[in-house]
């Protein structure tokens, strides 16, 4: 079997789970009580191990963030199974119906059981539930997304070949609840199959207009990236009509300096400790400013002509620093407002840098004292940034 591809390695565990299925059914126990109780339980047992894999591959990839689609995704898994036979059934048998509603009376769904089983039949989506879970060869959904990322990062192929087993297996045996004698299962099985083949090396790359939750890019390109954003939006717009460009440049590095400082300054570390903690993020983004992490901090703490220039240009407090309204100053002179050289890609590559550093520091000194703290940092900063613009206009 070492010589066989992914796909039909998965392929022939699910002929192998149809094979015992059938034998059961050969045996005249499958319109038993007994056999629904088992199938009701390895159901059970299947969506939570499928969640175990996928909690335990994610929070490897990523200490300090899990994407809140992965969570809400986990809880649709087993659904989002029911779902691909009752559209192909058109129907929910009595059996069926008793596995469904065990899922709605224990988990807390945004829908209701009697919606859900309506668009599960149409094929049509009900609030959040195709966008985060559907997986088809022209969609993926964003749990998916998440999830084969955190894979690339940090996964094996028996991550995925358990949860795939996991999901194959709920479809067979929730198709067999629906009718014994059924074989919808190996189609339906096999086209998932392929759709994760599929998609799972469509969504690897991610682009500037995402945040990378799960530090999938590293900072360096991260960081080149936006300097090259951060030029054209100077060459784009005039703001080199009041500052010359040469002095616009240097500030975007300093303004993650001043990011870097902050993040460390909210954590909960004795002041001596967040001085290193400052000097290792500093070095592993691979800025180069005029001053150390530890001179800017001490401008800044002892008013100097400097620090109060720092402050005014940088600071993420009331009033926010005059780096951020610039910024996005330059971003509504743009012709093409879908450009990717605008204020929001520099925001997103900023954010992703951070919590790359948020999950370095927190793996090196372990305790950080705070949750989500690059995160809520950035928020703050756009929370000012749009109500000074709300203000304007």
């Amino acid at each position: 079997m070492s010589d066989w591809g992914f796909s039909n390695a998965i392929a022939f565990a699910v002929a192998m789970t149809i094979r015992d299925m059938s034998e059961e059914r050969e045996k005249k126990r499958i319109k038993t009580q007994k056999f629904y109780q088992e199938c009701y339980e390895k159901i059970a047992d299947d969506s939570a191990q499928a969640f175990d894999v996928v909690t335990k591959v994610v929070k490897k990839a990523s200490r300090r963030y899990i994407p809140e689609e992965i969570g809400i995704g986990s809880t649709y898994l087993a659904l989002y199974a029911f779902a691909l036979v009752i559209k192909r059934q058109g129907k929910v048998t009595k059996e069926q119906s008793k596995i469904i509603k065990i899922y709605f009376n224990n988990m807390n769904y945004p829908f209701a059981e009697s919606s859900y089983i309506e668009a599960a039949k149409r094929g049509a989506d009900i609030g959040d539930f195709r966008s985060i879970i559907a997986i088809d060869l022209c969609y993926a959904g964003s749990f998916w997304v998440d999830f084969f990322r955190a894979l690339y990062k940090s996964g094996t192929q028996k991550d995925l070949q358990d949860v795939i087993d996991c999901i194959t297996s709920i479809i067979i045996r929730f198709s067999f609840l629906g009718n014994p004698n059924s074989d919808i299962s190996n189609d339906i099985c096999q086209n998932f199959i392929d759709c994760i083949n599929f998609q799972i090396n469509q969504v690897r790359e991610i682009t500037n207009d995402e945040i990378d939750w799960l530090g999938i890019v590293p900072i360096k390109e991260r960081l080149e990236e936006m300097k090259i954003i951060y030029e054209n939006l100077i060459d784009e717009s005039n703001i080199t009509n009041d500052i010359s460009k040469d002095e616009l440049l240097p500030l975007l590095e300093l303004e993650i300096l001043n990011c870097i400082c902050d993040v460390v300054m909210l954590t909960k570390q004795p002041k001596s400790v967040k001085l290193v903690m400052m000097n290792d993020a500093f070095q592993l983004t691979g800025i180069h400013t005029e001053v150390t992490p530890e001179q800017y901090v001490k401008e800044i703490a002892n008013n100097t002509p400097t620090g109060q220039f720092y402050k005014k240009m940088f600071s993420s407090l009331y009033p926010l620093g005059t780096f951020w309204n610039v910024l996005f100053s330059m971003g509504t002179q743009l012709s093409d407002i879908n450009s990717k050289n605008n204020p929001v890609s520099i925001v997103n590559n900023i954010l992703s840098i951070l919590l790359q550093i948020e999950s370095y520091l927190d793996e090196k000194y372990n305790f950080l004292g705070e949750e989500s703290i690059a995160k809520n940092y950035i928020h703050h900063i756009l929370k000012q940034i749009s109500e000074n613009f709300d203000r304007e206009e």
